[in-house]
């Protein structure tokens, strides 16, 4: 169903693994990476910066234009704009995980640069994205606001988001929360990948959902 070059945002790059895995399903991909934390990104720069098809941004993706301060985590890809909830048994395990207290799991807060989508598709004259993934520890309902006028002109074909089934942060992200975006723009829900759990065995955490635009792909 996909093109065989797509344009693909990822935001929340991390250390690139969601590039990595763009790259291997398709040779020709443009990607437009954020990611805020510098220490990161300055890892991505060594990886990727010589990819003319790969767009890296030192930025965090929300629902307006600013700057916010970023709770980051011992595990960095933890990191998030809510805070953590210091009382349950994930915090208790990752945090002995990296040899570091409760309370010091989360190492600084860092204060990061924000846009939308919108904008950042309006400067740099983007009319359409393929494949937009979200990896942001409950802060995927800020990045869909932010693209709201890109899923209202059916400017995005796939969505793949991260949703969180326990209260690891303070605040809580149910599928119905996802969903009020998505859903009346005629998206659908088509895949669900389940994660990995390497703390608790029989639980999970947190998955990854796809949906599809039911405009673009007749579904």
């Amino acid at each position: 169903l996909i093109k065989k070059k797509p344009i693909i945002f990822d935001v929340g790059a991390n250390n690139g693994q969601s590039i990595e895995r763009f790259l291997n399903l398709f040779q020709g991909a443009k990607i437009h990476s954020f990611e805020p934390l510098q220490n990161e990104f300055e890892n991505l720069k060594k990886k990727y910066e010589k990819n003319k098809n790969i767009y890296l941004n030192n930025i965090a993706v929300g629902d307006n234009k600013n700057s916010k301060f970023l709770n980051v985590s011992a595990k960095t890809d933890t990191s998030s704009f809510n805070n953590i909830n210091l009382n349950n048994k994930w915090i208790e395990k990752r945090s002995k995980q990296y040899g570091v207290s409760q309370k010091n799991y989360v190492t600084k807060r860092q204060k990061v640069k924000l846009d939308t989508l919108d904008n950042y598709c309006k400067e740099n004259k983007i009319n359409h994205i393929d494949i937009l993934k979200i990896d942001t520890q409950g802060y995927e309902d800020k990045v869909l606001k932010g693209c709201y006028k890109l899923i209202k002109k059916k400017r995005i074909s796939i969505i793949i988001t991260e949703i969180m089934f326990d209260d690891v942060y303070d605040k809580y992200f149910s599928f119905s929360d996802l969903e009020q975006f998505l859903i009346p723009w005629n998206f659908r829900m088509v895949g669900i990948e389940l994660s990995n759990n390497n703390l608790f065995t029989g639980l999970v955490f947190f998955a990854d959902v796809m949906y599809f635009n039911k405009n673009i792909y007749k579904i």
